[in-house]
């Protein structure tokens, strides 16, 4: 469900915005053009002559205005004078998903969700994927200085990880493994696990460790774990070792908010479970008193407490009640625009996972009248809906989500989010059914040339299901039609045109 994404979608914002501090008085009070990033808006083509002219690596940014993440880096990493200052040894180029040609682009380097955050060479190969900021400094000085693409060091590290330099640990401890769609999942795991047995001894070793614990482990069909002995045995004795340091406890605090605690809760000794349960809530309550670190990064750590104090589908008073305070603290302390947009829809997911959706409600129907983007809040207002089991209201709420967003690419994505909602709410209304598929088509049809990436595998995805749906109510007559339209959106797609004409169907 969306609950779940808009909580995972926080990951890689707050491992980039992981060592952030405010400011201090004095960096506070230089003038307002040494403290902003000198942005190319979308020239990548020119930002890589110029690389090729300077010598200096590009250094791209892909996000979107309504993104909560990508609030929250603009609102803290991007305005820290020291990452500015580091910027100046690149070319950054800031690109917007929803502007004319992002889409290809994102297709070429590889970027699908937002915000994600690479270094390029001259030549426009991949230096490094940003995942955190906990060195951001030294990642970035590393990464100035470097022309070897990821791929290359990758291969390195899976034939000689223990001739790896410090620099290069540094660059694959700082690479964000989970936001990659170029690389195999279990590739991915497998070479982390080498990793975690060359790195040296200490926190390198138990940073790589619990990547490859994390990244390892995966979910069954209920969402629950199944630890082996191995696995069991490594959270009990890497856990612990790390919430030791409180640097170490900063350094990971994504993975401690929010992929350890259900590793923990699929412990089978009770006892051992409750203890490390408690020793990890203690160590992630200190980070969210820790006022020098960015709000939706404290705001995280309750998550913990959700994750370890479920019995079946409800959690206990006390973490409902720690929840709602923290909830609360969130929405009165969050001034900022940007920082609103990073932090709301959070606060409300964690509501929601707490089970108090009139809570979360509340907390979202007041955001409208306050968000520059109140289309998003709109699609987390149609899942509360969903899952109240309210299909009337879900549908509602997706269309106006539909109908007020804005953005070439967004439109797309609200289109789809509308029409899966239909699917699923109201899949005998074959009318309903057509008019929000058609929907989709018809914002396609606005995007000619921009059939790629993030919209070419929503769109893939959502055809599959209307295929489904076509399937079991007898909708062919409805399928032939959007096919109709869609080969004439299609035909205007360009170089993307083939890809277009399969959309949905099997490979």
């Amino acid at each position: 469900m969306r609950w779940t994404s808009i909580i995972l979608a926080g990951l890689m914002a707050v491992n980039l915005a992981a060592c952030q501090r405010h400011p201090s008085d004095k960096a506070q009070t230089e003038s307002a053009q040494t403290q902003q990033i000198a942005w190319r808006e979308g020239d990548v083509d020119d930002a890589l002559a110029e690389a090729k002219e300077s010598g200096k690596p590009v250094l791209l940014y892909w996000g979107a205005t309504w993104c909560p993440p990508c609030n929250q880096l603009k609102s803290t990493l991007f305005k820290d004078p020291a990452f500015v200052a580091q910027t100046r040894n690149f070319i950054p180029v800031h690109l917007d998903g929803d502007t004319t040609g992002a889409q290809k682009w994102g297709e070429r380097f590889g970027i699908s969700g937002y915000p994600t955050v690479i270094v390029l060479n001259a030549e426009g190969a991949e230096i490094t994927r940003l995942s955190t900021a906990a060195r951001l400094p030294e990642v970035l000085r590393v990464a100035a200085a470097r022309t070897t693409p990821i791929d290359a060091l990758f291969d390195k590290a899976e034939k000689s990880p223990t001739a790896l330099s410090p620099d290069e640990w540094q660059i694959l401890g700082a690479f964000d493994w989970q936001n990659d769609p170029k690389r195999d999942h279990a590739r991915t795991a497998a070479l982390l696990e080498k990793l975690a047995g060359a790195a040296p001894e200490g926190a390198v070793k138990r940073r790589f460790s619990l990547l490859a614990l994390t990244v390892r482990a995966e979910p069954g069909a209920d969402g629950k774990y199944a630890l082996s002995p191995a696995q069991q045995a490594q959270v009990e004795q890497l856990v612990p070792a790390i919430l030791a340091n409180s640097d170490e406890v900063i350094v990971n605090r994504q993975e401690l908010s929010y992929a350890i605690p259900s590793l923990v809760a699929a412990l089978p000794d009770a006892a051992r479970r409750a203890t490390l349960g408690a020793s990890l809530i203690k160590g992630l309550d200190r980070v969210y008193r820790d006022d020098s670190l960015p709000l939706p990064d404290r705001l995280a750590t309750v998550n913990a407490d959700i994750e370890l104090g479920r019995t079946g589908e409800h959690v206990s008073k006390t973490v409902l009640t720690k929840v709602r305070e923290r909830a609360a603290w969130a929405d009165k302390t969050a001034k900022d625009a940007m920082v609103r947009q990073s932090v709301i829809s959070n606060a409300a997911g964690l509501l929601h996972e707490a089970g108090d959706d009139a809570g979360a409600k509340n907390l979202l129907e007041a955001e409208l009248k306050r968000s520059a983007s109140p289309y998003y809040y709109m699609l987390d207002l149609a899942s509360l809906a969903e899952d109240s089991k309210d299909g009337p209201a879900a549908i509602a709420w997706a269309r106006k989500a539909y109908e007020t967003a804005e953005g070439d690419a967004t439109r797309v994505q609200w289109a789809i989010a509308y029409s899966k909602t239909v699917l699923r709410q109201a899949p005998s209304d074959k009318a309903a059914v057509e008019a929000s598929a058609q929907a989709v088509i018809d914002e396609l049809g606005k995007n000619s040339g921009d059939y790629y990436q993030r919209t070419r595998v929503k769109v893939d995805a959502w055809g599959k299901l209307l295929r489904t749906w076509s399937d079991g109510h007898d909708g062919s007559a409805i399928l032939k039609r959007l096919d109709a339209r869609m080969i004439e959106v299609c035909a205007k797609q360009g170089e993307a045109a083939a890809t277009c004409r399969t959309w949905g169907k099997a490979a």
